[in-house]
């Protein structure tokens, strides 16, 4: 093969890859900017008296997300939707209906310290 055959030969693979990559970029940027196809999982508060909730240690500060809540509740919450909530906190938007929020029922997951409550009320219909 000739030089100038190598050379013709790797400007079209460049000029392929290039061709590819944008339109990988646009793609994404359509998807993840235009029709916002993702959800965002939010913490709201949680009072562990009344309803299940998942519970993190606060104690070390470090050790705990920049909301500080040790008790709380997760939804999934679509990117579209995740406007109307106040202040990242989207408790009042989820629980008047505003937005449609999917609540994550707790699991115990022990290698990031989280545990679930037991409500009170249910720990004694359960005896």
């Amino acid at each position: 093969m000739g030089e100038t055959e190598e050379k013709k030969s790797n400007g079209w693979f460049l000029w392929a890859l290039l061709i590819c990559s944008v339109i990988v970029i646009l793609v994404s940027f359509y998807f993840f900017y235009f029709k916002k196809d993702f959800d965002f999982i939010v913490e709201t508060s949680c009072d562990p008296l009344t309803e299940t909730c998942f519970q993190r240690d606060c104690t070390n500060p470090d050790d705990c997300p920049p909301n500080g809540l040790s008790d709380f509740n997760r939804y999934s919450v679509s990117a579209k939707d995740y406007a109307s909530c106040a202040d990242e906190d989207c408790t009042s938007a989820c629980a008047s209906g505003e937005i449609q929020c999917e609540q994550i029922e707790c699991t115990e997951d022990l290698t990031v310290g989280e545990s679930c409550s037991i409500p009170v009320a249910e720990q004694h219909n359960d005896e």
